[in-house]
């Protein structure tokens, strides 16, 4: 079918801009999709034609872009080429400016398969123009009230845009994502026999009390954390399903976890059971897509994490780890890694803002169960808030339990960086927590000071 001139107009505009911020040195992730969109906002399905392999799309509320990248790291292993919205820009300007990437002058794709990192909200704007061939879903937690709203209208955005014939690699332990298979001849679920922390009773917040088809309370046999575990409906016929992907023997290591699927080992280079699920559904998917056990098990041990996604820096005074907090559920897994770790003291950078990325709302500070931190208030050295929020966030932590004297308030993020690391023997654990809009500008003063470290390290042996 012969294109309009609206294509080729958006599609040269949009390279164009694309390469004037590469010669710049910015990264340019939205700002070319942006005015192709505003050009011609059906490109996308103009861009997608040529994806013969197929088209896979990976959304939820937490672990998209951990998930994503590991599925990445699984292709490249195997040698696939693809495109890829890497940065974690997941709304539909990123989206085009990633297939955009990887379209000719010419209007021709040069790879035949798209992964793509996609928000719930876009979900629906994405499917309007694109049938994905494969959709991974990871979870559904509350998160940004104010942009999503309650959750079950998430679940519903996702679940009603979705095309029939898309092939689900669906979360088997979260009901809210389990739902999705019912009636779907196409699906793989991936899920957890039991982890070190796995219990029958439980008092976080559940997202999915009740059942989907007849909304009688789920019963629960185990519990994972927040709503994922063993569950099934006392009155129907609704449960967990059978698994197709199930982790056994799941242990954790210094900055690592080990699990076996089948009869294959692997060894993940993260820490934080949520980090599991996220590594269950790249293997699913990356079985549905045809990749060899081997290869599979290679790029989940080779697996080096993304941006903010507990993340290593190693500054003068040890290791950093940052990574992104956004939500209830999220922020209490990371709590739990904190104080999971053998380290005896611990030391925490904190960083909220509540600009539009993050979330207007901060009550959901509340939600998160802080008081794990309070009930471990001996082992927690120190904890410096900074962020638009600062106050709001050593507020949380004295109602938490938290000593007064333990909280630090400092706006400056240079400074609270320089404070949190400045105090640190190396004997401690340290970790930083920013919400969205913190994450990218403290991620820049850790990789400084890293690089800083790394040539003054060069200098001393040299002088040596």
């Amino acid at each position: 079918m012969k294109r309009i001139w609206r294509f080729w107009g958006a599609l040269w505009a949009g390279k164009t801009i694309a390469l004037l911020l590469r010669l710049f040195g910015k990264k340019g992730t939205t700002l070319p999709g942006r005015v192709a969109l505003k050009i011609y906002p059906q490109i996308i399905r103009e861009l997608t034609k040529g994806y013969q392999e197929g088209i896979v799309i990976v959304t939820g509320t937490n672990g998209k872009t951990t998930t994503a990248n590991l599925l990445a790291n699984i292709l490249r292993t195997s040698g696939k080429s693809f495109a890829f919205n890497q940065a974690g820009a997941n709304l539909v300007t990123g989206i085009t400016g990633a297939l955009l990437h990887h379209t000719s002058w010419w209007g021709r794709a040069n790879v035949h398969l798209a992964l793509l990192e996609v928000d719930e909200a876009t979900v629906p704007k994405l499917c309007e123009q694109v049938k994905p061939d494969i959709a991974i879903i990871t979870n559904f937690f509350r998160d940004q009230l104010d942009r999503y709203g309650e959750l079950d209208t998430t679940v519903k955005l996702v679940k009603n845009a979705l095309p029939p014939e898309c092939h689900l690699i669906l979360n088997a332990d979260d009901p809210l994502v389990a739902q999705f298979g019912i009636g779907s001849q196409h699906t793989l679920y991936f899920g957890v026999d039991k982890t070190p922390e796995s219990k029958t009773q439980s008092s976080e917040t559940r997202e999915a009390r009740f059942c989907p088809q007849c909304g009688a309370p789920l019963s629960y046999r185990l519990f994972h954390y927040g709503q994922l575990g063993l569950y099934r409906c006392p009155e129907c016929d609704f449960e967990r399903p059978q698994v197709q992907v199930l982790a056994e023997e799941v242990h954790p290591e210094e900055l690592c976890l080990r699990f076996r699927v089948g009869v294959t080992e692997y060894s993940l280079g993260l820490q934080g059971y949520y980090n599991l699920y996220n590594a269950l559904a790249a293997i699913t998917a990356a079985k549905r897509l045809g990749i060899r056990e081997q290869e599979i098990e290679r790029g989940i041990r080779q697996f080096i994490p993304q941006a903010g996604r507990m993340e290593q820096f190693n500054l003068p005074g040890g290791k950093v780890t940052l990574t992104l907090v956004k939500n209830p559920t999220g922020f209490n897994q990371v709590l739990k890694t904190v104080i999971g770790t053998e380290a005896k003291q611990v030391r925490l950078l904190i960083v909220i803002n509540d600009l539009a990325a993050d979330g207007r709302d901060i009550s959901w500070l509340w939600d998160v169960q802080f008081e794990i931190l309070g009930e471990h208030a001996d082992r927690v050295q120190e904890i410096i808030c900074a962020g638009l929020r600062a106050e709001d966030m050593a507020l949380r932590l004295k109602y938490a339990g938290l000593p007064v004297e333990k909280l630090k308030i400092e706006h400056d993020l240079e400074n609270a960086v320089e404070k949190l690391h400045s105090a640190d023997t190396g004997e401690e654990a340290t970790f930083v927590f920013p919400t969205y809009t913190a994450l990218f500008p403290v991620r820049e003063i850790l990789k400084k000071k890293a690089v800083e470290e790394g040539t003054q390290a060069r200098r001393e042996k040299s002088e040596a």
